[in-house]
């Protein structure tokens, strides 16, 4: 009989899940919320099961119906995937006391990693330097103190966040307290607290993936440098970084390596730090599988959730003995897919796919979750699909991914298509001017220079907004007409 595992996600790392654990045997059974009723995943997935709402606390982020549903159906196996409930530890410590196997790092491992000052504190006692932090923020009362001797702008982040959700800015002391309040409100913020960081626009944000297995082997993968970022989410990233030097590179792997080992981390992570020339900061772990893990896997040709799997099962990395590093083939770019609408703030759109097609090549990768008739749901996050290009060098991957991105046909909802093909027009980018505060700084989307296909674009979507506007007219007139007394006897009177 064919071992089974849940899998309580959506969207494209879904798929991923699906597809990756079916090749090796597994009985794939995906939970859903009625929003993702007609998704990929649930025509993909072995089984699939619906919750009782759409609501993330009654679907996605319900760790008792989930440990319910598992029992019953008699599973081995949960992957979490990613975001969600992926880096809790109390949900990887429920699955632990039901004997089911939490495909990711071990609940312990997790409340080491979710406790962000804590692991900070960790690296500075093994000499490694971290990003200036204040101290606990519990109530708007401590703002005062937490932020004094801080340099702003400031960033304030949940204690317990997961990747750049929650996360906001402050720049000044008196006029964005308020903030701190809304902040304060959601329950989790109460209970866990905020903290306050130092922002650094000028530095690179890289990440060192790795693997590390039982026996403590480690697989270090090129870094990846995750600059290019709006609203503290990552929207463009590439590897390996042309921003640090060897010396620096060198650094990092050497102090992820005591930071993972100090806290006994197994499995699938991200170290990630802020780099500024020769020095670097440690700021947090991410201990789960990630949108951008299709770049190191292109790095070591391998399927990275296959790999969490043998490792969950305390399986040793394949060919590894003690640590190593892979070194870099090609240059790989990574965008994220959002359904948003450039043209207006950014803001989430949500509706039903009337059409989409896309022509690909041998270096291009396109990974969604999209077809032609898909919901696209306002209740989660816009993100639908991860677009990865790899060549010999970084202008020419640069080139490819402009080129596929032409070739993406979506129609239905708004997407963040026309922004990703103009960011990989500009100049910085191209000169690799990419810095945290890049798309702010270096290339502000909404004060660029119009394009003549900019200006048409804008035309015909003024033209087509008057003329629908023009025909609601001309139908409630006609509505009118009809509502009047003795129309229809006019009417006929004619014949």
């Amino acid at each position: 009989m064919k071992e089974k595992v849940i899998i309580p996600n959506r969207g494209v790392v879904a798929l991923d899940i699906i597809d990756s654990l079916k090749s090796i045997g597994l009985e794939t059974i995906l939970l859903h919320s009625p929003d993702d009723s007609m998704s990929l995943p649930v025509k993909l997935a072995d089984k699939s099961f619906k919750f009782f709402s759409s609501r993330l606390e009654d679907s996605y982020m319900d760790r008792t119906a989930i440990i319910e549903k598992a029992l019953e159906l008699k599973v081995q196996y949960i992957h979490p995937g990613y975001g969600f409930l992926a880096e809790d530890p109390k949900f990887a410590r429920m699955c632990s006391d039901n004997n089911i196997k939490f495909i990711g790092p071990d609940a312990q491992v997790l409340e080491r990693v979710h406790n962000k000052i804590q692991l900070r504190e960790i690296a500075g006692q093994l000499g490694i330097k971290y990003v200036e932090h204040s101290k606990l923020i519990k109530s708007p009362l401590d703002f005062e103190s937490a932020s004094a001797g801080l340099k702003f702008p400031l960033i304030v982040k949940p204690l317990k966040g997961l990747g750049g959700h929650g996360i906001k800015m402050i720049k000044d002391r008196y006029r964005d307290q308020n903030q701190i309040k809304e902040m304060l409100k959601r329950e989790t913020n109460q209970q866990n607290g905020l903290f306050l960081e130092t922002f650094h626009p000028h530095f690179h944000h890289i990440e060192i993936p790795f693997f590390r297995d039982s026996r403590g082997n480690i697989l270090f993968l090129p870094e990846i440098e995750s600059s290019i970022q709006r609203r503290f989410q990552k929207i463009l990233e590439e590897s390996p970084s042309v921003n640090i030097s060897d010396l620096t590179r060198e650094a990092l792997f050497h102090d992820t390596q005591k930071l993972i080992e100090e806290i006994d981390y197994q499995g699938l992570g991200y170290v990630e730090f802020l780099v500024s020339e020769n020095t670097h900061y440690f700021f947090e772990i991410n201990p789960t599988f990630q949108i951008n893990t299709l770049i190191p896997e292109i790095h070591l040709i391998s399927n990275f959730i296959k790999k969490q799997f043998a490792i969950s099962n305390n399986e040793p990395l394949h060919q590894v003995r003690g640590t190593e590093i892979i070194k870099p083939k090609y240059h790989i770019l990574l965008v994220a897919l959002m359904a948003e609408n450039p043209f207006d703030q950014f803001q989430p759109s949500s509706g039903t796919v009337t059409e989409f097609y896309n022509y690909s090549t041998i270096r291009n990768i396109f990974k969604s979750s999209l077809f032609t008739g898909a919901r696209i749901s306002h209740l989660y996050d816009p993100y639908i699909g991860k677009i990865v290009t790899f060549s010999s060098n970084r202008s020419r991957a640069i080139n490819d991914m402009k080129n596929f991105l032409n070739h993406i046909c979506i129609r239905g909802i708004h997407t963040n298509l026309h922004f990703l093909k103009s960011l990989l027009d500009s100049e910085p980018l191209r000169e690799a001017e990419t810095n945290i505060d890049f798309i702010y700084r270096k290339w502000d989307y909404s004060r660029r220079k119009k394009s003549e296909e900019d200006i048409l674009r804008a035309a015909a979507l003024l033209a087509s907004a008057f003329h629908v506007e023009n025909r609601k007219r001309n139908y409630k007139a006609e509505l009118q007409k009809m509502k009047q007394p003795g129309f229809f006897r006019r009417l006929f009177r004619r014949f």
